[in-house]
């Protein structure tokens, strides 16, 4: 996710990391001694960090604060929880790129929401024409912060790709964090885009 500003942990860094973190890491069987750390703040949370550890195999997602540890796992439940605990505390400023980091860390087994903002973000197939790329190019937009709600939810506007079709969806993002897409609108569909298939169970 690129609006995230990953730091690459130093060795010591990599080693308090791995000192804090090591039961969760070992459950998984990350390799310890390979282990690569990038970590970044998340201006949503005071105390938990965002962390990405992979060895020469696999690459993990972590929330952490001293004292706590929670795997990702690609769905919203972690999220969720971590939220209630922290507590979450989304402003206008962060409400953006909290959604931006769901959307892209939480991908459910009937699809991927994808927010694409400009045609950059659009991961075309090879047989995809010049054409239909000018066509969904002029339909993108950034998210955009709207309004706060009657019921005190953040309302963004924005385009995503569900399978191979691209919508305008309304995002509706309440106080805690919980996230709802509603006023879907189809724009194009049969892209040649790749369909990402369901996340890897993780446990």
């Amino acid at each position: 996710m690129q609006e995230l500003p990953l730091k690459t942990l130093s060795p010591e860094e990599t080693r308090a990391f791995t000192a804090q973190a090591r039961e969760a890491l070992e459950s998984r069987n990350l390799n310890l001694s390979a282990l690569a750390v990038q970590a970044a703040s998340l201006p949503w949370y005071e105390q938990y960090k965002f962390y990405i550890a992979a060895d020469e195999e696999q690459t993990r997602h972590l929330l952490v604060k001293p004292g706590d540890v929670e795997m990702m796992n690609w769905t919203n439940e972690i999220i969720y929880r971590v939220n209630e605990k922290a507590p979450i505390r989304l402003d206008r400023k962060n409400v953006i790129l909290y959604s931006k980091f769901f959307f892209h860390y939480v991908r459910g087994q009937l699809g991927r929401f994808i927010i694409v903002e400009k045609p950059d973000d659009v991961a075309w197939l090879d047989n995809a024409t010049p054409d239909e790329m000018q066509k969904v190019a002029g339909r993108l937009m950034p998210v955009s912060y709207e309004r706060i709600a009657r019921d005190n939810r953040y309302l963004l506007a924005s385009t995503v790709i569900f399978k191979n079709a691209l919508f305008k969806t309304n995002i509706r993002v309440a106080p805690d964090g919980l996230m709802e897409l509603t006023d879907e609108e189809l724009l194009l569909e049969d892209l040649n885009v790749p369909i990402d298939p369901p996340p890897p169970v993780e446990f």
